[in-house]
C-alpha cells in the first residue's frame, strides 16, 4: 500500500509575478506550516520521505514540517511540480522511488488540489466535499492507494484518509 500527503504551501506573501518562485510564506502561513506539520507528524505509517516544487514558499513549509518530523528525512526538489497542469503534477507522482511508501509533497494550486481531487476515488463523503469546494493554504489530504508502485496510481485509484485544513483543526 502507499501512502500520498498531499500538503498545499503555507499562505505566502502577496504575489509579485516576475518573482513569484521567490515569494515566501507569511508569518501566519508560518504558524498554519507548524500546525499541520504537527498532524503529519502524528500519522503513521510516518513520512518516509518529502518532496517540494523549489519554489521558496514550498520549501519553507517543508522546512518548517520537516523540523517536526524524524531527523534524516529524505527531501527531494521536483521542480516538475511547479507551474504544473494537473496531469503532469500526477506524472511526477508516478515517478516517486517506489524504495518510499509514504510520500509527503508541498505543492501548489490549481495543479495540487485537482490532482488529490482526481486521484480520490473514495473516501468520507463530506471530506470529498469539502476538498473538491477548495484546497487552501496549507491544506493537506492523504491519500491511500492499493498499489505497490508509483506508476501504477491512476484517477480514482486513490482513498481519501483525511482532508484536514487549518480551519477545520481550529473547529476541533
Amino acid at each position: 500500500m502507499l501512502r500520498l500527503l498531499l500538503l498545499r504551501h503555507a499562505k505566502a506573501a502577496p504575489q509579485d509575478p516576475p518573482r513569484d518562485h521567490e515569494r515566501p510564506i507569511a508569518e501566519r502561513g508560518r504558524s498554519d506550516a507548524a500546525l499541520l506539520g504537527r498532524v503529519i507528524a502524528a500519522q503513521d505509517p510516518a513520512v518516509d520521505a518529502a518532496a517540494h516544487s523549489g519554489a521558496r514558499r514550498a520549501k519553507q513549509t517543508l522546512a518548517i514540517v520537516a523540523s517536526l518530523l524524524p531527523k534524516g528525512l529524505p527531501i527531494l526538489i521536483e521542480p516538475r511540480l511547479y507551474e504544473a497542469t494537473t496531469l503532469d503534477f500526477i506524472k511526477a507522482l508516478r515517478a516517486l522511488s517506489d524504495k518510499y511508501a509514504s510520500v509527503l509533497v508541498v505543492g501548489h494550486n490549481p495543479s495540487l488540489g485537482e490532482a488529490a481531487n482526481r486521484l480520490a476515488g473514495a473516501g468520507q463523503r463530506n471530506d470529498l466535499l469539502r476538498m473538491a469546494a477548495k484546497f487552501p493554504t496549507s491544506g493537506l489530504a492523504i491519500l491511500e492507494f492499493e498499489a505497490r508502485h508509483w506508476a501504477e496510481i491512476a484517477e480514482r485509484s486513490g482513498r481519501l484518509v483525511a482532508f484536514v485544513t487549518p480551519a477545520s483543526l481550529e473547529e476541533d
